[in-house]
């Protein structure tokens, strides 16, 4: 029995034979592609899910190397779309943080409407932080104030000023989560500007 037929056939243990064939090798295969292995094992995975998805016999190999030339070449693309992804996030990011850097006079209402859009997403944030947290982020992010400022104006030790601040950066972490890559920068220097 050829490993091609068996993609075709309906039998569990066709596909078994062909997944246990295959599997270790592609794995292999797209990790020349892709540094995360898990991702390697996603994409794979996602091959033999598109061949055993496909009930109405569109995918029809004519032996044995056309079924392997048609793994290797899905998984080829599939790494391939997952660096691209992974990419154009990236160099979105990383495009954001030059346009965002550059002077006042080349700014262009695009990045003054994502500036203010960020700026209420944390505000937002901010503002559910406890008390006390919130109130020592203020100081310290918004009014660049520094830890010994922070303690002498509310009467608090350096020690508690520095537990609100990674109390607050946790907290805002898990609430800003999608937006903390541009958060950890912003801290740096965006809050200056406002």
């Amino acid at each position: 029995m050829s490993d091609a037929r068996a993609v075709s056939g309906k039998s569990q243990e066709r596909w078994e034979k062909v997944y246990s064939t295959y599997y270790q090798a592609l794995c292999f295969f797209a990790m020349k592609y892709l540094a995360v292995h898990a991702e390697a094992e996603d994409v794979v995975q996602n091959v033999f899910a598109r061949l055993l998805e496909d009930r109405e016999g569109s995918i029809l190999f004519s032996g044995d190397l056309h079924l392997r030339h048609y793994l290797y070449k899905a998984v080829r693309n599939g790494c391939i779309n997952v660096r691209n992804t992974s990419q154009l996030r990236g160099a979105v990011l990383e495009d954001l943080g030059q346009r965002w850097s550059e002077t006042d006079a080349e700014s262009s209402l695009f990045q003054d409407i994502v500036r203010a859009e960020m700026y209420r997403h944390i505000l937002r944030a901010v503002n559910q932080l406890p008390d006390k947290t919130g109130e020592v982020f203020r100081l310290a992010y918004f009014e660049q104030k520094s830890n010994t400022e922070i303690a002498d104006l509310l009467a608090i030790s350096i020690n508690t000023v520095k537990v609100h601040k990674n109390n607050a950066k946790k907290q805002l972490r898990v609430e800003l989560k999608d937006l903390y890559p541009l958060l950890v920068w912003l801290m740096q220097g965006f809050f200056r500007n406002f």
